[in-house]
């Protein structure tokens, strides 16, 4: 009896909406979704994958946007040193920036920094753009893991970070390799 309970209450808890604790696959990372991000929506292409979530603002359009892309390369960097890592880094988020700034007018990046997700040497840059009539600000990740180069990136509307934006960059700078 005490095994049909047990299987019964596991089959319930499995049946539950997953909560912020809960990972989703992203290519080759698995993130812990923020709280109220709806999501994910995939599409792929060209050998590559990219999945995203939205975390709406009541009332209003848009929302907080948490995407993540990811791109296989092949065996081009296996066995590249720590250095070749966080350069190459750095070369393709500026690449993956560079793709985005071409959609959006005034688009403008600050400093890189060099960081580490899931163990791994990565940057990270704070970007400010426009998008129609309004303002837009974002920051972007960039990391190899594997055979795979994968963009992080947060944005929203206006000018400064917002709360959903540190809750998404949170979860970015807690991503583990699959």
């Amino acid at each position: 009896m005490r095994t049909l309970a047990a299987s019964l209450w596991l089959s319930i808890l499995l049946a539950l909406p997953c909560q912020p604790s809960c990972g989703a696959d992203a290519g080759p990372v698995v993130i812990s979704v923020p709280d109220g991000f709806e999501g994910p929506i995939r599409s792929d292409s060209a050998g590559g994958t990219t999945t995203g979530w939205v975390k709406r603002r009541p009332g209003a359009e848009g929302g907080t946007l948490l995407q993540i892309s990811a791109i296989d390369v092949g065996s081009s960097i296996d066995g590249i040193t720590p250095a070749q890592r966080i350069e190459g880094a750095e070369h393709y988020l500026l690449e993956f920036a560079k793709g985005l700034g071409q959609k959006l007018g005034n688009f403008e990046l600050g400093d890189i920094d060099r960081i580490s997700l899931a163990g791994l040497p990565a940057a990270r840059v704070r970007w400010t753009a426009t998008v129609g009539d309004g303002a837009a600000v974002g920051v972007m990740y960039c990391v190899l893991v594997g055979h795979s180069v994968v963009s992080l990136n947060t944005q929203d509307n206006g000018t400064a970070i917002t709360p959903a934006m540190y809750g998404a960059m949170g979860a970015i700078e807690g991503i583990r390799v699959r």
